[in-house]
């Protein structure tokens, strides 16, 4: 089953130039999100091409309506749309574009095509996306993301809207199911890469960390613990990765058996909430076990090691990224 997607994310003036370079692929490297494939980058596409920098943009529009702007003002919203992966399977470039060149068309009309500083579609990425930035301007001039979104229930109704418009033209998309009414958190999305980045190096972290305790030469021995450094950081947080899974899988159960217990479900709902539930709990269990595998081999380590090295890697790259903005 298929999902019709769309989150929208206030942005204050100071994070504005980071995603910009986001968005536009105007980095080198994205440590923070390794799914990113930048040799497929040159197929992302715009719907529309920012003219000039996101923050000029939104400083013209701004003088061009008059709008009052304080310091804490919310200058621009960071949306983001696209579909479950299963929608794009054997689905063709024209295909795909049409379907982001519709979502766009629903971001025109919402907020005004005049606000819209940049649509650009992702291809670089597990499943194609698009990222909309506009700014939050009223149609009777002001500048006001609270009027423009509406807070959380206002945000519910666009996304009902979004699937409204999105299904008339893709009968096959369901409506997400809210997290108002599911009470769900969602688990951050570094849990699934961590794991996944750590047992990427598994085998070659298994063999550093079995050489501590059984080799004799000293110099395998500080090359092991040079290795096992490199993720330190990443491994020390295992522990506490694991409880963050573990309260979330509690949540889901406490959720169903609330649901079911007091009858709020709504009607129709009930198949749609197990179904998105159950699909997320096998994820869940995909990752639980990526990390038993994982901490089974740190279990292995001398008490305290782990922690030490940490602190040194953190250390390591708090100066290779100062040592990188000097330059």
């Amino acid at each position: 089953m298929a999902y019709a997607i769309m989150r929208i994310n206030k942005c204050k003036s100071g994070a504005v130039g980071g995603l910009q370079r986001h968005h536009e692929r105007e980095k080198e490297k994205y440590k923070s999100n390794p799914d990113i494939d930048l040799t497929r980058s040159p197929d992302n596409f715009h719907i529309k091409s920012p003219p000039v920098s996101y923050r000029a943009f939104i400083n013209q529009r701004i003088e061009e309506v008059g709008c009052k702007v304080r310091k804490d003002s919310v200058v621009m919203q960071d949306s983001f749309c696209t579909a479950s992966p299963e929608f794009f399977q054997g689905k063709s470039l024209p295909e795909i574009a049409e379907f982001f060149r519709r979502a766009y068309t629903f971001y025109s009309v919402m907020f005004g095509e005049e606000n819209i500083i940049s649509a650009v579609v992702h291809l670089d990425e597990k499943t194609p996306h698009m990222h909309i930035c506009f700014v939050p301007i009223t149609r009777d001039g002001k500048l006001s993301s609270k009027t423009i979104i509406g807070g959380p229930k206002g945000l519910v109704k666009l996304q009902d809207l979004y699937y409204e418009h999105m299904s008339s033209y893709y009968p096959e998309l369901k409506r997400g199911i809210p997290k108002y009414l599911t009470h769900r958190k969602h688990l951050p999305v570094y849990l699934f890469k961590n794991a996944d980045m750590l047992l990427m190096h598994f085998d070659e972290i298994t063999k550093a960390i079995n050489d501590i305790g059984i080799v004799k030469s000293k110099e395998k021995k500080a090359q092991a613990i040079e290795l096992i450094s490199r993720y330190a950081p990443e491994m020390a947080k295992m522990d506490e990765q694991i409880k963050s899974v573990n309260d979330y899988v509690d949540s889901l159960k406490r959720t169903i058996d609330t649901e079911k217990d007091t009858g709020r479900y709504w009607k129709g709902k009930t198949e749609e909430l197990e179904e998105a539930i159950k699909e997320r709990d096998g994820k869940i269990d995909e990752l639980r076990a990526k990390q038993a595998k994982i901490q089974k081999q740190l279990d292995l380590l001398p008490p305290g090691l782990l922690d030490k090295l940490a602190e040194q890697e953190k250390e390591r790259r708090k100066q290779q990224g100062k040592n990188n903005r000097i330059r």
